[in-house]
């Protein structure tokens, strides 16, 4: 569907009392959000930005942050929607920045930072004339979503209309409900391409700035369909857990970002619905697996079926096909089935291996695992793990783990920081891992935070110096 952006501009005139986007506070009908859109676009245009550049969006409502970005969808400029809480904002070298007055004081840029008001959003529309046209061409770059998955480093990632086509088309979106809460941010590309899929199908998206209020609003305006990271998962069951709240609307939930674990696909079934669909992918490449939680809990370190549209393959550290039968790394990439030259593999960090019935299994990260004979199929890496037993068990803030000394010869340690968190036990927590497979030596260390980077991710080599740091000093919980 390339003309998924026109598919959102009909729904805002063929039903402009529908409801497009939702919080708990406020309703935007399309109409409304076409409106806007149109309004948003006129003030940029007029602002003389150079359509050529990237213009960054720190705002912290979602809902303008999101029609935002449609506006500039819609006169043929790149965006960068960035989080409020998301790191490296500071060191971009921003060139225009459409900012909030909240938010603004964030950017360190040396560029225009352009203050987006009450006004912009009026609801009456503004002048009249044409506008640049959309972007057409499906290998325009329409998208850069800062991220940094495990290296710490931000970096950009950038997005083309096709990509983004590649969600919104037909049958993607099918299995979702009606109302569908959005807990991703539209500073990923995830976020970004669920939310426009949501919208180009002509269902309700809701967004909520915090579990509590997401929880709050699945009972409110009864959403029976729910998007959201493996960290914001466990959020949302502690909540559910703590409140007793009863999503008696709630049918699916979709979760990605890491590998699933046990723990938290049974706290997920139990506490939220039943049936839990696990993604599996990349910023680059977008979700290549897919599996129900139900598969995963039957079959350990499984992530999905690979879809059709892409090609998977495990290879050796020196980049040959591995030997069948053994772990190595993941790489993958589009599948071309035209002409043209075929397009480059991407690697994903991860370590595993496939099935011969196209089954993607992942046992771990290339950074925390060195010795790739080391790891058999079918073992199960026990960080996440004791990450969400933590979270679920004794009710941690926050946890992370990093593995160390896996040797085949020796048993591995697993050395654990836990933020707010007195009464964990770190025997029981291995008599628990021992029950599901897997072994290992817990240590637990108590820190004030979690090093986090970009959209929220672990910098588990941040974690291990941190760690390897108060090991020197003697601390340990």
């Amino acid at each position: 569907m390339d003309n998924w952006f026109d598919r959102i501009l009909l729904h805002t005139r063929m039903q402009p009392e529908t409801p497009a986007i939702v919080m708990e506070d406020r309703v935007v009908t399309y109409g409304m959000l076409g409106t806007a859109i149109e309004n948003c676009a006129r003030r940029i245009v007029d602002a003389n930005i150079d359509r050529s550049g990237v213009v960054a969006i720190l705002v912290q409502n979602p809902i303008r942050e999101l029609t935002l970005c449609l506006a500039l969808f819609r006169i043929g400029v790149r965006c960068m929607p960035l989080e409020p809480g998301q790191s490296g904002i500071a060191s971009l070298n921003i060139a225009v920045a459409l900012s909030d007055a909240q938010a603004k004081q964030r950017l360190n840029s040396a560029g225009r930072i352009i203050e987006v008001t009450d006004a912009w959003f009026t609801p009456e529309a503004l002048g009249a004339g044409s506008l640049p046209a959309p972007f057409s061409d499906s290998r325009q770059v329409c998208l850069e979503a800062l991220t940094s998955g495990t290296t710490g480093e931000p970096k950009s990632i950038k997005t083309t209309v096709g990509y983004v086509a590649r969600y919104v088309g037909p049958g993607v979106m099918e299995q979702a409900g009606n109302v569908v809460l959005c807990m991703l941010g539209l500073g990923s590309v995830w976020g970004y391409t669920i939310a426009c899929s949501v919208l180009a199908s002509r269902k309700t998206l809701c967004f909520a700035i915090s579990p509590f209020q997401a929880i709050r609003m699945v009972e409110l305006f009864s959403i029976d369909f729910i998007f959201a990271s493996t960290d914001q998962l466990v959020a949302l069951i502690r909540v559910v857990r703590k409140s007793g709240a009863q999503l008696r609307s709630l049918r699916t939930v979709v979760t990605g970002g890491s590998v699933p674990t046990r723990a938290l696909l049974e706290a997920a079934t139990l506490h939220l619905c039943k049936n839990v669909l696990c993604r599996y992918g990349t910023s680059e490449l977008g979700s290549v697996a897919e599996a129900s939680a139900s598969e995963i809990l039957a079959q350990p370190t499984l992530v999905g079926h690979i879809q059709p549209e892409y090609e998977m393959a495990v290879v050796t550290l020196d980049g040959a096909p591995c030997p069948s039968g053994r772990v190595g790394l993941i790489k993958g990439r589009i599948r071309r089935n035209g002409p043209g030259e075929p397009e480059p593999w991407i690697d994903n960090g991860d370590l595993g291996w496939i099935s011969s019935d196209g089954q993607l299994f992942v046992v771990g990260r290339t950074a925390d695992i060195q010795d790739l004979s080391a790891i058999a199929i079918g073992k199960i890496s026990p960080e996440q793990e004791v990450e969400h037993l933590l979270r679920f068990e004794w009710d941690a803030a926050d946890a992370a783990a990093v593995l160390v000394n896996d040797r085949p010869s020796g048993q591995p340690e697993i050395w654990v920081g836990i933020v707010d968190c007195k009464d964990a036990d770190a025997g029981k927590l291995e008599a628990i891992l021992r029950q599901r497979g897997m072994l290992g030596t817990v240590r637990l260390f108590a820190l004030s935070a979690i090093p986090r980077g970009a959209n929220g991710k672990i910098q588990r080599g941040r974690l291990r110096s941190v760690i390897t740091g108060m090991t020197a000093g003697g601390q340990k919980t």
